[in-house]
């Protein structure tokens, strides 16, 4: 048997799974390569909502930014149809007070491009880097280690590399090739009563605070939410719009701008100021689970397992 040491556990995706793998990884002095199909970093706050667990992780791993970073989810402010006339002010998470039991216990909103960044820069520390522009296309495994095909971007060439990892993790989505390749089951539903367009967006409206989640029209109709951001800038918010009965088509939505800003001039009823479409994106929930997170040494995580 040989005595020379494993090679390096492969991430392969980005995302805040694969990041807070890798620095897991990292912190109990396991080398790692994560790798990242992207030729850029993401942009956008995607599902920006951090729950209890996952901030007593983020403390385990000392990454205290995301604590100073984050913020609490501010109330909602409904408004009456066709303008910024209050009608009712509630909290999403009704806020309860920490004990020594559970010292932490109220959420908290960070937006995942925000997230992402601390993360890697914490990796950056332990010497690892994301690789960009870096697909990983097909695997095979044996008893003592997992050989890797992968295909790195080079501008508008492709170079394939072969990587010899200890272990493969992939985190790289529900459409990824790791669950698919180890003919792991992914079964579920998708929720299309909860199909909506979100991405953030700068522009300043009239009534519309930085106080408040601004919330217009109604969720079994046609809903606007915008929740303040300072990722983009001090006018800068995050968008959604409900559709449950497929009142709006929202794919069509997604793709054009002019009519995304007309649909909030609509449901807002109040002058804005449209700067900048930073992004948007058609969303459905999609419920699903693998039958087992992995399979020798290859493991799934994420959103490529649930």
């Amino acid at each position: 048997m040989s005595n020379s040491p494993l090679p390096p556990v492969l991430v392969a995706g980005a995302g805040p799974s694969g990041l807070v793998a890798a620095l897991t990884l990292l912190r109990n002095n396991i080398p790692v390569r994560i790798i990242e199909k992207e030729p850029i970093h993401r942009i956008g706050q995607r599902g920006p909502g951090i729950y209890p667990r996952s901030l007593e992780l983020f403390h385990f791993l000392e990454v205290p930014e995301v604590d100073a970073v984050s913020t609490p989810i501010p109330l909602i402010q409904a408004y009456k149809p066709k303008g910024v006339e209050p009608l009712k002010s509630f909290p999403m998470s009704p806020y309860t007070e920490p004990t020594p039991a559970f010292p932490i216990f109220n959420p908290r909103v960070i937006g995942q491009q925000t997230l992402e960044a601390i993360l890697r820069s914490h990796l950056e520390k332990q010497g690892c880097f994301v690789e960009l522009g870096s697909e990983l296309r097909s695997f095979k495994q044996s008893d003592d280690r997992v050989v890797a095909h992968i295909i790195k971007k080079q501008g508008d060439e492709e170079v394939t590399e072969t990587i010899e990892a200890s272990f493969l993790i992939g985190t790289d989505g529900a459409k990824g090739v790791t669950r698919k390749q180890l003919g792991l089951s992914f079964l579920g539903e998708t929720r299309d009563d909860l199909h909506l367009v979100m991405g953030d967006i700068r522009l300043a409206g009239k009534g519309i605070d930085r106080v408040h989640w601004h919330q217009f029209g109604e969720m079994n109709h046609i809903m606007l939410m915008l929740r303040p951001s300072d990722e983009f800038g001090e006018d800068g918010f995050q968008y959604m719009i409900f559709s449950p009965n497929s009142e709006m088509d929202l794919t069509k939505l997604a793709k054009d701008k002019e009519a995304l800003f007309q649909t909030m001039l609509d449901l807002t009823g109040t002058e804005i100021e449209f700067k900048e479409l930073i992004w948007a994106s058609e969303f459905r929930p999609n419920v699903r689970m693998v039958d087992s997170f992995g399979k020798g040494r290859v493991f799934v995580a994420g959103d490529a397992a649930q």
